[in-house]
């Protein structure tokens, strides 16, 4: 018997699309809330045509962003600009309890669901909407992309090669860091009206704002900034003596060095007779510039010669700090991954079954109950029906839906 989710009686509404948004609601749904996402008719969330496509061959169903992003959930398409179907919104908001949404400021208005209409179809309902730069302010209207949202937040500055410009890391970081504080404000605002008893309220995550206080150097930068007036710029990878990331046999190893951490690197390579000698013998010689590259020589060869994992176990050994670059394909036959069943196997129609990274975590309440497995990433409109029927619409009223291109 599967365990009861903590949020398995909250009903959230979909209006998201790319990333963002959709990552909010899959976090809530990962929970537990039944989350219905709203689609565009016959196109979807733009997300469906972006890549990587399974077999790299595109289509609506076949987006791995889509498929992982989506999952949990139940998709119905209607048509915002028409007025059957801001109807149709209202009437599901009267059985929801979250609603998060990431248009444009001010399209929610122009589409008739405005924060103040939704609130007056349910008093109690929490609208999160997640846009680049906030509600409000100077920045509201101005479009923003991972990119430029990434360097304006005040890391990239400090990010990439010393000797070059400034580089992003990879990947959609700003937009997920995002899509939790969305989740948390939004379970939040739950929280506040059910166990305070008080009205709904309109929560504004500005995307802008949360990549300039994210814990990865943003936010120790912004502290040092203004207790020190400093401004922090990008350093040398081998900025210690033992540090960086080192090539091996079958990849790269990271190692942190420095003064205090060396001997034990110096140990582990086998190198104990260095500690002899004057300019490594003390943690003030240690510490001279001149050891970094006087250090490679002796700890390049050795890294050369022995794989990631053969790596790790002297490291271990030798209370080291470091741990292997590892590949997708090292995570997906990570021994800590499969002892505790992370990955889980979801099948799908248009992909078969694939495996999913797992839940962000694991409720131990009894443990002769697992965590649930996920359901697949809904086809789209697979459950306008469905969803219809369950706020009381009859067939009949749905065939007309259907017939007005409402959904």
């Amino acid at each position: 018997m599967v365990g009861i989710m903590p949020l398995d009686d909250v009903t959230v509404l979909d209006l998201t699309h790319y990333t963002a948004g959709p990552f909010a609601t899959r976090i809530l749904s990962d929970y537990g809330a039944n989350v219905i996402k709203i689609e565009r008719p016959e196109t979807g969330d733009p997300a469906r045509m972006l890549p990587p496509f399974y077999e790299d061959k595109p289509g609506l169903e076949r987006s791995g962003l889509f498929l992982w992003l989506n999952t949990n959930k139940r998709s119905i398409t209607i048509d915002l600009k028409k007025d059957e179907g801001r109807d149709l919104v209202l009437e599901l908001v009267k059985h929801s309890q979250i609603l998060v949404e990431n248009f444009s400021p001010g399209t929610m208005d122009a589409l008739g669901l405005s924060p103040a209409k939704l609130l007056e179809a349910n008093p109690k309902l929490i609208i999160t909407s997640l846009s680049n730069y906030g509600q409000t302010g100077p920045y509201r209207d101005y479009i923003g992309n991972e990119l430029n949202l990434y360097g304006m937040g005040g890391s990239m500055i400090g990010a990439g090669n010393i000797d070059h410009e400034p580089l992003k890391t990879a990947g959609r970081m700003v937009n997920y860091h995002a899509g939790y504080v969305a989740a948390l404000a939004s379970a939040l605002g739950l929280y506040t009206v059910e166990e305070r008893d008080e009205l709904g309220d309109h929560i504004d995550v500005s995307i802008f704002e949360t990549a300039s206080h994210s814990i990865d150097m943003r936010l120790n930068r912004l502290m040092g900034y203004q207790y020190t007036g400093r401004l922090a710029g990008r350093q040398s990878q081998a900025s210690a003596v033992g540090s960086g990331v080192h090539p091996c046999a079958d990849g790269y190893f990271l190692i942190t060095g420095g003064a205090r951490f060396i001997p034990n690197i110096i140990r582990m390579i086998g190198m104990d007779e260095l500690l002899d000698q004057e300019e490594w013998s003390t943690p003030e010689g240690r510490a001279h510039p001149d050891r970094i590259d006087e250090f490679l020589p002796h700890l390049i060869p050795w890294t050369l010669s022995r794989t990631k994992e053969e790596i790790r176990k002297e490291a271990e050994k030798h209370a080291v700090l470091g741990g292997p670059m590892n590949t997708i394909e090292d995570l997906m036959n990570n021994e800590q991954f499969i002892d505790r069943g992370y990955f889980q196997e979801i099948d799908h129609p248009e992909t078969g079954p694939i495996k999913y990274p797992g839940y962000h975590f694991t409720l131990h309440r009894d443990e002769d109950q697992p965590m649930p497995d996920r359901k697949r990433a809904p086809l789209l409109g697979e459950h306008s029906e469905e969803i219809l029927q369950e706020i009381g619409l009859s067939k009949s009223d749905i065939e007309t839906l259907k017939k007005k291109s409402v959904i």
